[in-house]
């Protein structure tokens, strides 16, 4: 398989990696052009040269993939240069590394109308995405085309189980009649988001509701309901460009939060 063929898997897959490759060669160097892709843990396909060089620039992918930044690295090759790596080739290598982050991956808990919305807007953001529902004639492959997965149950709490929730779920909650029962669900798993379609008297009511069933104060905490930003949405389209937004300010937060604890 062609390097590049991989890099394509992967990100259809949503996974997060760097991308290494020589982008200016001057003088003697391992080789002048070259790419390498470079996991979190350090492990890599593909070669920029191998050596010394190439060990440096896996840790600057590294370092790379945990600020999820991309950057251009350089270095002289030459043991007696100044500022140069312990090499006696003597050129001069510049790599552009290029970060693949995941993207938020969308979990549509209901398949309704907003539901159908939403998945529009994610295949024009490629956000990958899965529709959980408990009637088989709303959630089916002709209506949602681009899903990852379609889940359907008659209990929409089995079917919910089977998508997987975790660290990079961002669930929406619009369900025909089952709400409550599939927020408490999704309260049990550690998700980026949960946003629930509702209004204040019904959030109210839910909320009483899953407290009297133990689930807790903080636990309920994480939900963002009403849903979306505020922007004085009306149809189904306006709301479900707000909920998107919502989500996209919130995954952007996290990243730069995480940057900023990595860098203290």
């Amino acid at each position: 398989m062609l390097l590049m063929e991989k890099v394509a898997i992967l990100n259809r897959q949503n996974e997060t990696f760097a991308l290494a490759m020589i982008i200016e060669s001057k003088g003697s160097t391992p080789r002048h052009v070259g790419k390498m892709i470079v996991y979190r843990d350090g492990t890599i396909e593909g070669t920029v040269g191998g050596g010394l060089a190439e060990h440096y620039i896996i840790e600057e992918s590294v370092k790379a993939l945990h600020i999820g930044q991309s950057k251009i690295v350089e270095y002289k090759l030459n043991r007696h240069a100044k500022d140069g790596i312990q090499m006696s080739c003597g050129g001069t290598l510049r790599v552009f590394i290029e970060v693949y982050t995941s993207r938020p991956e969308l979990v549509l808990a209901g398949a309704g109308h907003l539901a159908y919305a939403l998945s529009m807007l994610a295949d024009s953001l490629e956000y990958p995405y899965c529709v959980v529902d408990d009637r088989m004639d709303y959630c089916t492959k002709e209506r949602f085309p681009n899903a990852t997965n379609l889940f359907v149950n008659e209990d929409i709490e089995e079917a919910l189980l089977e998508a997987n929730l975790n660290e990079k779920s961002y669930v929406t909650i619009v369900t025909k009649d089952g709400d409550d029962r599939v927020l408490k669900t999704v309260l049990q798993f550690p998700i980026a988001y949960v946003g629930m379609v509702a209004s204040k008297r019904k959030v109210i009511t839910i909320f009483e509701k899953l407290k009297s069933e133990g689930v807790t104060q903080e636990q309920l905490e994480q939900v963002y309901s009403p849903i979306g930003l505020e922007m004085s949405a009306e149809t189904t389209q306006e709301i479900a460009i707000s909920i998107i937004g919502e989500i996209i300010k919130i995954s952007k937060e996290k990243k730069h939060t995480k940057v900023k604890q990595l860098s203290r």
